[in-house]
């Protein structure tokens, strides 16, 4: 009787041998009920006239069935034993399911976040995983929205499922291997051994991942970055050890290539102080910190100005002026860029309204806004309320936004073209544009990055000048050289053919009123247009 709920196999068991104790219970009941009878007839002195004679029969003719009932009667206290021992097994099972799917990623099988915080805790709080020196590895696969965007969600999923079995075959028996959400895994990695290295099993990690993954007829092949802290040295709590873990994996990010970077103290104080210049850069935008400088570009052929790049500054009440390459990387990871971008865009094409017809303004546009739907309304509402005509309007891009474009970015551009602005490949050179791209979306201008203009004197650098130049006239484009700060760097450019300059030798970025001022000293201008 004393069986266990989730020993299904015995349920019947259970039943038959409820019946059979029933019958054999009841079978002895009958044999001594026999033997009983029989004695007390016989010690009573009862004779064998017809009635005791009957009576006799009668009873054991009923005792006959004894057997029968009492087997009866335990067949259903098994049925009602088994009905309770089934209700407790579906009980185990749903309070087994629940556990599991509380703890189980439902489409990789893996751990999931809720899981690695419960274990997390016990491992901190035991000194156990600090003992064995235990490793925490935050990987996110790079561009996977990429794979959603061009072959859709059920490929994705697929590559999901694919890279956590690489990482489940690829993490030792007691690792903990973790799905975050999305693209993030996370492994808990265990090196008993004080000689191992934890970047060797980094490798294995990315091998594993990297590998091409087939799906249907195509082979997708997945990059990663990886993060990586030591738990109970860089972090004694799971959010300090996840946010270790972050901050190296954004540092892996940043390289062009699948890697792994390690936590370092340096890295958060870096961290901090981008925090702390993120709450300031929100402050500053309420508060008009944010300003536009304007750079000249200047023709080649005849020197004269023809249009200037808006460029953004931000003027700090304490710190003074800061550096683009400071807070635009942050404005970009936070979003702030949008509507700093917007604003840029509606002063630049303000002030352009104001000066002579045939200058133009260039306005940078982040690949972050791109991801904005409403940007190309907000472009046009800036000419609309400038009275600024599209073809002085000149947006520039950079190339890592047709690296793999979206179709969200292809009908941007597109809608751009069809209102009649101009469009420029900045930086041209420093990324991994193809011809395919610089043909498909019709560019005006291409700005060959002063990186090169800067190294002219090393002989690559003005080849690879030579070649982007003669490339802008084989493709019917506009070539201009950035950075150029001299008298040599001029003369190059007039000699190889570029159609426009931009650089300190001519001007530094300066304010809308210095603007006024330059135009009204070389082309004559007054107020509302240009002099007779």
């Amino acid at each position: 009787m004393f069986l266990k709920a989730s020993n299904r196999n015995r349920l019947r068991e259970l039943e038959r041998t409820y019946l059979v104790w029933g019958m054999a219970i009841g079978a002895v009941l009958t044999v001594s009920g026999f033997v009983l009878d029989t004695r007390y007839r016989l010690l009573m002195g009862f004779g064998g006239d017809m009635w005791a004679t009957f009576t006799g029969t009668i009873m054991h003719f009923l005792m006959l069935f004894l057997p029968f009932i009492m087997g009866g009667i335990f067949l259903e206290l098994g049925r009602r034993q088994q009905r309770f021992l089934d209700q407790m097994h579906q009980f185990e099972q749903a309070e087994e399911l629940t556990r599991k799917q509380a703890h189980t990623d439902t489409l990789t099988g893996l751990f999931n976040r809720t899981y690695l915080a419960k274990t997390m805790e016990e491992g901190l709080s035991t000194g156990r995983w600090e003992a064995r020196r235990a490793y925490a590895y935050l990987l996110d696969l790079d561009d996977f929205k990429h794979i959603n965007d061009t072959m859709g969600h059920v490929a994705g999923d697929h590559v999901l499922v694919a890279v956590a079995q690489r990482l489940r075959q690829t993490a030792s028996e007691d690792d903990v291997v973790v799905r975050l959400g999305g693209d993030e895994f996370f492994v808990v990695h265990f090196l008993d051994d004080a000689h191992q290295d934890p970047g060797v099993f980094a490798d294995r990690l990315i091998a594993a991942v990297t590998g091409p993954i087939s799906f249907g007829d195509a082979q997708i092949t997945p990059n990663t970055s990886i993060g990586i802290a030591r738990i109970g040295h860089d972090g004694r709590t799971r959010s300090d050890i996840l946010r270790c873990a972050d901050l190296a994996l954004y540092e892996a990010k940043g390289e062009p290539i699948s890697t792994y970077r390690f936590y370092s103290a340096e890295l958060k104080l870096v961290s901090d102080h981008q925090a702390a210049l993120e709450t300031e850069m929100r402050r500053g935008i309420a508060g008009r910190e944010f300003q536009v400088y304007y750079q000249p570009i200047y023709s080649v052929s005849t020197g004269k100005l023809r249009s200037f790049e808006a460029l953004l500054r931000w003027k700090h009440p304490e710190r003074g002026m800061i550096s683009p390459a400071d807070f635009i990387p942050i404005a970009e990871r936070s979003g702030m860029i949008i509507p700093i971008g917007h604003q840029v865009l509606r002063d630049a094409c303000r002030a352009a309204a104001s000066w002579p017809d045939h200058i133009g303004v260039a306005v940078n546009l982040s690949v972050v806004q791109f991801k904005d739907c409403g940007l190309v309304a907000k472009i046009e509402s800036a000419l609309h309320e400038s009275g600024l005509s599209p073809d002085r309007l000149d947006l520039e891009i950079t190339e890592s936004l047709l690296l793999e474009p979206s179709p969200r970015v292809i009908s941007a551009i597109e809608r751009v073209r069809e209102l009649g602005i101009r469009l420029t490949m900045d930086d041209f050179g420093t990324g991994f544009s193809s011809l395919n791209n610089l043909r498909r979306f019709r560019f005006d201008r291409l700005k060959i990055d002063r990186s090169f203009t800067r190294d002219l004197d090393k002989s690559d650098s003005a080849e690879i000048i030579k070649s982007m130049i003669g490339l802008s006239k084989a493709l019917q484009m506009e070539a201009t050289l950035e950075g150029v700060e001299n008298e040599t760097q001029l003369a190059f450019a007039r000699n190889e053919g570029a159609t426009e300059v931009q650089g300190f030798y001519y001007a530094k970025p300066m304010s809308v009123e210095d603007v006024a001022v330059l135009l009204r000293d070389q082309l004559g201008m007054k107020r509302g247009g240009v002099a007779a």
